[in-house]
């Protein structure tokens, strides 16, 4: 019982409970970074591929599109679904329409649209390259 009260002792005891306690805390990857795409600019009829390929983004990055609630939508498509500007059903389920709309890119290429009739033909497509 006496030993525990050296200070070497109650020093090890303090800093192990630390370090168990830190443990336990799940850090945020500092390395991940949000992305508006066309930076101040709102999705919307502009050609993307510049800002795209102007900027280095990894896997785990966020996208944000804004845009005008009810303006426009964004759809996450297949390589085939942005060359030809139309996403599948299963895709344009998964619409998102709220102006903020926020994906996590995956390594590799990713694919955007907007799929309201005519604004992908428009321009309104991005395809962004993570490591």
């Amino acid at each position: 019982m006496g030993a525990l009260r050296t200070p070497s002792a109650c020093k090890f005891l303090l800093i192990s409970l630390v370090l168990v306690g830190l443990s336990s805390i799940p850090f945020v990857d500092a390395a991940k970074k949000f992305h508006i795409v066309g930076d101040s600019g709102s999705w919307g009829f502009y050609s993307y591929d510049t800002w795209a390929s102007s900027r280095t983004f990894v896997a785990g990055d966020v996208v944000v599109f804004k845009y005008p609630e009810g303006a426009h939508n964004t759809v996450r498509v297949s390589e085939s679904g942005y060359s030809s500007c139309e996403a599948t059903e299963m895709e344009s389920m998964n619409a998102m329409r709220t102006g903020n709309d926020m994906y996590s890119l995956g390594k590799g290429d990713n694919y955007f649209i907007c799929g309201i009739p005519g604004h992908c033909g428009a321009g309104m497509k991005i395809k962004i390259f993570a490591k």
